[in-house]
């Protein structure tokens, strides 16, 4: 079984690639996979998941606090910085079933080791191991330091700053622009002096060959009260490898009804890393939500969109049901937010942002994209017109309690979103030809904005009806509710696009009627390859991702099952595929109707997608580089709902198995109404019996 993520040799390209590809997070920080002597020039990152800030009349973004672990190595005054011609071998690995990352290059002079993780055990402590091995007689030296000039996309954001040196302790102080506190405690151990020059620290030694020089860092994260110098102690006299296996064990826990085994090494690999992805990602102590580029940096803004509950949150509530829950909390500890969203556009209820941070207002910019030609900024309506946001969220809540059966999630307030969702669309309705429509608006399909009936919206916002009148007896917590009998005529009275005599459901008023271009036509279009494509295929057949196949995949109660391939078949020649969520929605339904040679391609584009260098970096000339952990989720639900064809009805969990022919067997737990199943493949069937070792 591979375990291990290795990358051989150093190109300067690929650094961005990298530093995404090897991230360490605990759910709490991220840091993204650069090496020791690389600067805020190379998007050196240490993230931190909840806290934003706004630098003037820039987009509020989460904040990078300073890296710790800057280092340079020296022999003879010499300075080795690498670059693609220095260095004899060097290498990376990241051991995804244990966290931790570690680096090798080797040159004329010295070989530099080190070791690094985010600790899973105490989440505001980074530690850090860095070797210098001598290949000949000299003089070496190292010099380290707490790097406080950080890498920011939209800063500075911290509007004052102090690193001081207090009792062997490197202590960044910074206020942020929003008046937040932010102190890191930073302590470097060695089995040589260490000098103390201001900030800068080096250890010197004229070293034998095969001689070593040994310096740990221990640093840790306040964001409140906590005794950082007392943690560090603490830290120092477990030591590095006390800590290393603490935190390995724990870790490797997580993956106890995380994995899915499929027996097929190559995918088996990408899957099991996206969902290392997934794993740094849960903190069970947090209450906020994961970012759309997970703790990978501040693309965009470091906010959460309907990402997490469409496609993240499957998968930790059948692996981690208590963390899917905190995921929810989030959304109902935002909910004032997403009334005031409402207000805003003069309606009623409860309209959750598109881009949700720690308070849930939204902090979409009108302008996210930029003309790559002359830099001018351009106006979108994602914050404006993708109203299913506030549905998909009411299906999130209703999935998870059929899963779980934890109905007491609804008087912890998850009967007030679902309610204030509902209210929401009344008052957002259009009433015309005796039926209710909704206008201009955006489905998942971004480069169609504006539309009328979206067939996505439509029938997501009839079912989020559906499920409030499911709940409708939690709402006596709620001051005079709308009548259940209000409720009920009103989702009767919905306008629901059909499908028309081949089985095809329009996508929105007039898309048949849209221009007859294809997404290599659009694209050939192009003046510049970083223009955003939507502006140019806004007015043909030519779709961003999944929309029709993502309503029929997420809501099979519908009943559209006689529609699949008729759906299928036309859509997906028009779909780009521009976003990372349309590839796992297209192989499930690839799976539904025996197209298995697509749905494995799909499937295992999703799932290796943060393992090339030649990601999407830019959309028009904004930078939304990163991870993509929905687009790892969506390969475990290809994999689950895909192949397995894993479905709830009733109560029942059924199956029904669509293997690719690479794939013969797949083994996986999962939790249902509070226990622990394993599943497997037997005789073509798959058998699931409760885990003894719940």
């Amino acid at each position: 079984m591979k375990k291990i993520l290795t990358k051989n040799g150093f190109n300067q390209k690929d650094i961005v690639s990298f530093g995404n590809m090897f991230l360490l997070a605990n759910g709490r920080y991220g840091y993204r996979g650069t090496l020791e002597e690389f600067d805020k020039t190379d998007m050196v990152g240490l993230n931190v998941l909840g806290l934003y800030d706004r630098y003037q009349d820039k987009w509020r973004e989460s904040i990078n606090l300073p890296n710790p672990l800057h280092y340079i190595p020296c022999f003879n005054g010499k300075e080795y910085k690498i670059d693609e011609n220095n260095y004899i071998n060097h290498h990376l690995k990241l051991d995804i079933f244990k966290a931790t990352l570690s680096r090798y290059s080797e040159y004329d002079n010295l070989i530099i080791s080190s070791k690094r993780f985010l600790s899973s055990v105490n989440k505001n402590l980074l530690v850090h191991r860095y070797i210098l091995k001598a290949k000949e007689d000299g003089q070496y030296k190292i010099f380290f330091n707490v790097d406080t000039d950080i890498y920011e996309i939209n800063g500075p954001h911290f509007r004052k700053k102090e690193l001081k040196y207090d009792n062997g302790f490197f202590i960044f102080t910074g206020k942020t622009n929003e008046g937040k506190i932010v102190k890191t405690y930073t302590k470097y151990v060695s089995n040589e002096t260490i000098i103390i020059n201001k900030n800068q620290c080096y250890v010197s030694k004229r070293l034998q060959k095969g001689h070593e020089i040994c310096v740990f860092t221990y640093s840790y994260i306040a964001l409140g009260d906590e005794d950082a110098v007392n943690e560090i102690n603490n830290a120092i006299v477990t030591g590095f490898e006390e800590l290393e296996m603490e935190h390995s064990l724990n870790f490797e826990k997580k993956w106890e009804t995380a994995r899915v085994e499929i027996d097929d090494e190559e995918a088996q690999f990408e899957l099991d890393y996206s969902l290392y992805h997934l794993l740094i990602l849960e903190d069970k102590e947090s209450y906020h939500s994961i970012p759309a580029r997970g703790l990978s940096g501040q693309t965009y803004k470091g906010a959460v969109f309907w990402d997490t509950e469409a496609f993240i949150l499957p998968f930790f509530t059948l692996s981690n049901p208590s963390f899917a829950r905190n995921l929810l909390m989030y959304r109902i500890n935002t909910l004032k937010g997403a009334k005031k969203k409402a207000r805003s556009f003069n309606y009623q209820g409860a309209f959750y942002a598109w881009e949700s941070q720690d308070d849930g207002t939204e902090q979409c910019s009108k302008y996210n994209v930029t003309d790559p030609i002359t830099n001018e900024p351009l106006r979108t309506y994602f914050d404006e017109k993708q109203i299913h946001i506030s549905a998909d969220i009411v299906i999130a809540f209703d999935r998870y309690i059929n899963f779980t059966g934890d109905y007491s999630i609804l008087l912890d307030g998850g009967i007030n979103v679902i309610y204030e969702c509902v209210k929401f669309y009344i008052s957002r309705a259009t009433f015309r030809n005796n039926q209710y429509h909704f206008d201009d608006v955006m489905g998942p399909d971004e480069y169609h904005d504006g539309v009328n009936d979206n067939a996505f919206t439509n029938y997501s916002i009839y079912q989020s009806m559906n499920i409030l009148i499911k709940y409708y007896q939690y709402t006596n917590t709620i001051k005079n509710p709308i009548s259940l009998k209000k409720i009920k005529k009103f989702k009767d009275l919905i306008y629901l696009p059909k499908p028309n005599k081949k089985g095809i459901i329009e996508q929105f008023d007039g898309y048949f009627k849209m221009k007859d271009i294809h997404p290599e036509e659009v694209k050939n279009m192009r003046k510049n390859d970083k223009e955003y494509l939507g502006f140019i295929a806004s007015k043909t057949k030519t779709i961003k991702q999944a929309d029709v196949i993502s309503l029929l995949v997420m809501l099979p109660e519908l009943g559209f099952d006689k529609y699949f391939k008729a759906n299928y078949d036309y859509y997906l020649p028009y779909t780009e595929h521009g976003s990372s969520l349309s590839s796992s929605m297209y192989s499930i339904m690839a799976s539904k109707i025996d197209d298995n040679d697509v749905s494995y391609r799909l499937f295992r584009k999703s799932s290796g997608i943060d393992l090339g260098t030649d990601q999407k970096m830019y959309a028009g000339g904004i930078y939304i580089g990163g991870t993509h952990p929905a687009s790892n989720a969506g390969a475990y639900l290809s994999v689950i709902f895909g192949f397995l064809g894993m479905r709830l009805n009733d109560d029942k969990i059924s199956f029904d198995i669509h293997l690719p022919k690479q794939i013969k067997n797949i083994k996986f737990k999962f939790y249902l109404k509070g226990r622990l199943y394993r599943a497997y493949i037997k005789d073509d069937t798959l058998v699931y019996e409760e885990d003894d070792n719940l």
